[in-house]
């Protein structure tokens, strides 16, 4: 349930470490510190939150465009201390619990476009830093007992939108400034996913396994478990998961040093299985969230309190409550539990959450259609319509 634990966004400074000599290509001191910010941040065992996008202002505006000046952040001065940034960026999840905020450049700017320039700036700095502020969304716990909220009551990690009033950015903590042409190239060049997804994939997988576990839960509790489309919907489930397992599995098998790049640092996760999973995985997981729903129906409007259950109505629940293989108690608690993962705010913002995290899944899979090597594809057809040819 918790998607942004520490080993996220540290895989993403550990993979942008192991590219660190294209920040340096105009000037070292960038892969230096880049360099010595990865060492900084292992040493010390410290949590990161990121965030990499914009205000939702007006997206079919440029960041130069939007009528309040920088809405996006933007570099305001600089000094021999470093440079000075005003704006906002999301989306900080885990902000505050976190120890840095990690903002390197993820989106492309336009070149040769003077009013862009200054949006050219990746960092990071404590969260703790003087003009750094956050505004977090209301919280999702409840305040009620773990036994009627399992997952809200503990497991929410928090959303933020990042502030910067005129905060400093050391020089240190600078990685790339001012060269356009540099930051896309390294906005291309330097997947952070695919180091990343193995994070993801992992995460996954405990995920599927755990919803499993209440949607066969659901099933043996109220038996149902005889009739062919339950029996349909748990393997659907269960086919979701082992195809994560596989792609999983996949990307690690073929890993390989970066293709492309001799300097590249390190081994890097197979791309196509997780560029395949990414595509794939938003509406796998809808559907898996609409699976639990279906199958739990009605019974999860209906489960009393902790209260009631210690009530003078304690035997009526008892007697009305209980499923098939499961006392009362246990069967309200295991809805509860089914509740809290699909239908509470907790649960609508893990299935947002799936489906936006990693961007725009449209946004995608047309750079997927558009990127994608039809070589092979393009000569099997080719090979057949010839062979039709003489035949």
């Amino acid at each position: 349930m918790l998607v942004r634990t520490p080993d996220y966004v540290n895989i993403q400074v550990a993979a942008s470490r192991q590219l660190a000599h294209l920040y340096g290509l105009n000037d070292e001191r960038y892969a230096d510190n880049l360099r010595n910010y990865h060492e900084y941040v292992r040493e010390r065992d410290l949590c990161l939150t990121h965030a990499f996008g914009h205000p939702q202002v007006n997206r079919s505006l440029s960041l130069a465009e939007l009528p309040e000046p920088y809405t996006a952040v933007g570099v305001v001065n600089h000094t021999s201390e470093g440079v000075i940034v005003r704006g906002a960026k999301l989306l900080a999840t885990l902000a505050p619990f976190a120890d840095e905020i990690f903002c390197p450049v993820y989106r492309p700017l336009r070149p040769d476009t003077e009013e862009d320039r200054k949006y050219c700036i990746g960092f990071a700095i404590p969260v703790a830093t003087r003009g750094l502020k956050f505004i977090c969304r209301p919280s999702h716990d409840m305040g009620r007992p773990l036994s009627e909220y399992p997952l809200s009551g503990q497991y929410d990690e928090m959303d933020a939108v990042a502030m910067f009033d005129d905060v400093l950015i050391p020089w240190e903590r600078v990685f790339v400034y001012d060269d356009v042409e540099l930051a896309n190239m390294t906005v291309q060049k330097v997947t952070l996913w695919r180091q990343y997804i193995q994070q993801v994939a992992v995460k996954s997988i405990a995920k599927l396994e755990f919803i499993l576990g209440i949607t066969h839960g659901i099933t043996d509790a109220i038996g149902i478990g005889g009739y062919s489309h339950v029996q349909e919907k748990n393997a659907e489930i269960i086919d979701t998961l082992e195809t994560v397992r596989a792609y999983l599995r996949a990307a690690e098998a073929d890993a390989a040093p970066y293709v492309g790049l001799p300097d590249a640092e390190g081994i890097w996760p197979a791309a196509e299985p997780w560029i395949a999973m990414r595509n794939w995985y938003p509406d796998a997981y809808s559907r898996v969230a609409a699976i639990v729903e279906q199958l739990a129906a009605g019974g999860l409007m209906l489960t009393p309190t902790e209260e009631d259950l210690a009530g003078p109505l304690a035997g009526e629940i008892g007697k009305y409550y209980q499923g098939a293989s499961i006392d009362a108690k246990k069967k309200v608690r295991l809805f509860r539990l089914a509740w809290d993962l699909i239908g509470t705010q907790f649960g609508s913002r893990q299935t947002l959450y799936e489906r936006f995290f990693n961007g725009d899944v449209v946004q995608l899979r047309q750079r997927r259609y558009s990127t994608y090597d039809y070589t092979r594809a393009d000569a099997s057809l080719d090979t057949f319509m010839r062979e039709v040819e003489v035949g």
